[in-house]
């Protein structure tokens, strides 16, 4: 009878709730800071550092804000990484915040 009352109701819950914060820890990645200022083309066209596109979501909220601009064109955000990616391909050792700037005159 012990058996068939484990495998429902509260202690089935229970147990599942344990398992739970017993394995979240395993679950749960650690969160990585990365210096922007120090990537190159090569890293983000490879996209080992973050996938290239939140890179490029990334970078375009932070010169809109320089700008003073409150909002990003989600459409032209792909398109501007398409050109970047272009650029990254002829200058892969050179850092990714100054191709930006040289690909769209913004400093």
């Amino acid at each position: 009878m012990l058996n068939h009352t484990l495998g429902r109701g509260p202690f089935r819950t229970m147990g599942l709730v344990a398992l739970l914060i017993l394995a979240l820890p395993a679950i749960v990645h650690a969160q990585v800071t990365v210096d922007i200022t120090k990537i190159t083309c090569r890293q983000f066209l490879i996209g080992n550092i973050a996938p290239t596109k939140s890179i490029a979501i990334w970078f375009s909220g932070y010169y809109s804000g320089k700008r003073n601009a409150t909002t990003i064109e989600m459409s032209a955000v792909e398109p501007n990484a398409d050109k970047v990616e272009l650029y990254c391909g002829l200058h892969q050792d050179e850092m990714l915040m100054k191709a930006i700037e040289d690909v769209f005159g913004v400093k």
